[in-house]
């Protein structure tokens, strides 16, 4: 009763932004705080994402993740967009494709676990394709959120994690100005001083690699229409592949030849491989983990559309044949460190086995090549 007087009390507001496809959440309120000249805290007021006797509200991470019902019926009251479009704008719109499924019934405690287990996207930063802000007027996507998302196929440019004048991460979730496209952070190396940098005027690095710029256009198609147990297979296997070669990037072959900027940020890593937050690390290694999928004779090429990125890549699954290695990964059997290329060997409860030992995967004692930490 006490929550439908909230719902009641609110005004509906005369101006509200449509949202742009494939627009964030976060990237909406802005255009919702611009369009009414106010700024990002009295927006979200505004709009009902705040209870109306609520003092001192701000954002939580959960914001931009996922909204409750209680949340959107306030939203839909006060600018008339229904429960369906606002969760369109939130990650959980990936959920039970790119993203983990969300958790039913969903609870607050259940929702904080599922927000936690975010490894693929951020919900307090985002990347960013200057040269889209400038043609879209300052609307940030949604899939700029996720790891998948390093580049701009469109404008042909790896996309931008940091702004080039302060260093912060991009559109950060917590108070700001309605001006979506200028940075409007402090400044880390001047304390109290304002960035004022124009984050749709930054020059981004130009993807000049046709490999990862096929990458990228595959990578958007899967995550617009990751829906099917192949698409999330092969998002699922490639994630593994990036795991093992930053965890033991050691013994991981070296960066193959590409675009000068990503061998000198690879180079220039030092061993903190947080590539989350990074769109050149996370080119790196999608480069290292298809290298030997797309490459210029056509006898390789057909192999990657079989073994990396096709939907029917993995042999059919039977008591004598075990699944193929889409993505390369040291050989996990007990003292073999050989790299196994993308389209050899074969993956055993997703660890990765060479040739010279992919037959004992179908022996009783095949478990016994595996070490025990990795089981």
């Amino acid at each position: 009763m006490q929550d439908r007087r909230h719902v009641q009390s609110l005004r509906r507001l005369a101006l509200v932004p449509e949202p742009y496809p494939g627009e964030s959440l976060l990237s909406w309120v802005d255009a919702l705080a611009r369009l009414n000249r106010v700024g990002r805290l009295q927006a979200l007021r505004l709009a009902g994402f705040a209870r109306p006797e609520a003092a001192g509200y701000r954002p939580t991470v959960h914001f931009g993740a996922h909204l409750t019902a209680e949340t959107t019926a306030r939203v839909q009251t006060a600018t008339g967009l229904s429960a369906a479009r606002q969760q369109a704008m939130t990650l959980t719109h990936y959920a039970g494709g790119v993203l983990p499924a969300f958790p039913s019934p969903p609870h607050w405690r259940t929702t904080a676990a599922w927000v936690a287990r975010l490894r693929l996207a951020s919900t307090v930063r985002s990347r960013a394709c200057p040269a889209c802000l400038r043609e879209n007027g300052g609307r940030w996507l949604l899939r700029w959120r996720l790891v998948w998302s390093f580049a701009c196929a469109r404008h042909r440019v790896y996309l931008l994690s940091a702004c080039r004048g302060c260093g912060n991460g991009l559109h950060r979730l917590g108070p700001g100005p309605a001006n979506a496209v200028v940075c409007g952070q402090y400044d880390r190396g001047c304390q109290g001083r304002v960035c004022h940098r124009s984050i749709s005027r930054m020059r981004p690095p130009w993807l000049s690699d046709r490999h990862l710029l096929q990458c990228q256009r595959r990578l958007d198609r899967l995550v617009d229409h990751s829906h099917g147990d192949g698409d999330r297979d092969i998002l699922r296997s490639l994630h593994t592949a990036l795991e093992r070669i930053r965890t033991g990037y050691d013994d991981a072959p070296p960066l193959p030849d590409t675009d000068a900027v990503l061998h000198r940020r690879w180079h220039g890593h030092g061993g903190a491989l947080g590539y989350q937050n990074d769109p050149l690390l996370t080119a790196a290694l999608i480069k290292i983990a298809t290298a030997g999928g797309l490459a210029a004779s056509q006898d390789t090429r057909t192999q990657a559309e079989a073994a990396s990125w096709s939907a029917d890549g993995l042999l059919p699954p039977s008591a004598s044949t075990p699944p193929a290695n889409r993505f390369g990964g040291t050989c996990r059997a007990i003292a073999c460190t050989a790299w196994v290329p993308p389209g050899h060997g074969h993956v055993v409860k997703t660890r990765v086995l060479c040739p010279a030992h992919a037959d004992h995967v179908i022996t009783p004692g095949a478990a016994d090549l595996i070490p025990r930490r990795f089981t």
